[in-house]
């Protein structure tokens, strides 16, 4: 469905800010494989992320990926963190070649490498449910797409970018839907960060809003329910103002699991 308005480009982010509601447990998704239009060619194996100068060309050459997407590692033994950078507490590690991950949002700049929030669609071991991935760089990238999407899957789009932006419009249907967010101050003097979301051609309302004031990666959720309470359901455009670096996905939240009959 084509945007009224002016689509504005992604950029690429860095890490740390201030937040305002906390994670959202990640719905759980099936992950047989749906052909996209244009698989993209799986890079040269690549050396291990590390810091510094070296590992650090344009942001641009980090990979783009969508909302649900299925990517895969590129290289051996990549690690999965609790947050983006290479100081975040392991959540799972040496993740082999050609392992498969969903795309949950991103990229974010984080120490010299973009990373992206993904899940586990790999049934091998090791497994894990959420965390951040580092993508590396264009043309030996860490991770590569796989040319499939998840069917099914819970994140209907993802953004990311460094300073204003508006995107949409993204269809927002029936049943719960959430924001979850993480936003960074890029130059050492805070930023702000704020969503405001408009059905069709009605007036933007403001969503979200915070201020983002010291040097940590800052993460938050739009609750389940706010898109009913804001009166924001059809064909949805989302504008961002910030002057930080942030990336963002909206996705679909399950009702909740019925409890098991009494006995």
């Amino acid at each position: 469905m084509g945007s009224p308005r002016r689509a504005i480009p992604i950029l690429l982010v860095a890490v740390v800010a201030a937040c305002t509601f906390p994670d959202l447990d990640t719905p759980s998704a099936s992950l047989s494989a749906s052909p996209l239009a244009t698989p993209s060619a799986v890079p040269t194996e690549s050396p291990t992320p590390t810091a510094g100068p070296d590992a650090t060309p344009d942001p641009a050459a980090v990979p783009d990926f969508g909302a649900g997407e299925l990517i895969a590692t590129a290289i051996d033994g990549l690690r999965v963190r609790q947050r983006p950078g290479l100081g975040g507490i392991v959540v799972t590690g040496l993740l082999p070649r050609a392992a498969t991950l969903q795309v949950v949002m991103g990229p974010i700049l984080a120490e010299g490498l973009g990373w992206y929030l993904v899940t586990d669609a790999d049934e091998d071991e090791p497994q894990f449910e959420e965390g951040w991935i580092a993508a590396g760089y264009e043309p030996d990238a860490f991770l590569a797409g796989t040319g499939e999407v998840a069917p099914r899957s819970p994140y209907l789009a993802s953004f990311a970018a460094r300073g204003d932006a508006e995107h949409g419009p993204v269809e927002i249907g029936d049943g719960d839907h959430a924001i979850r967010w993480a936003a960074t101050d890029l130059d050492g003097g805070g930023c702000r960060f704020a969503v405001s979301l408009a059905a069709g051609r009605d007036d933007p309302v403001p969503a979200i809003r915070s201020t983002i004031g010291n040097a940590d990666l800052v993460r938050g959720t739009l609750q389940p329910g706010s898109f009913d309470a804001l009166g924001v359901r059809g064909p949805v455009f989302v504008a961002v103002a910030s002057d930080c670096g942030w990336t963002l996905v909206i996705q679909r939240v399950p009702p909740p699991a019925s409890p098991p009959p009494t006995p």
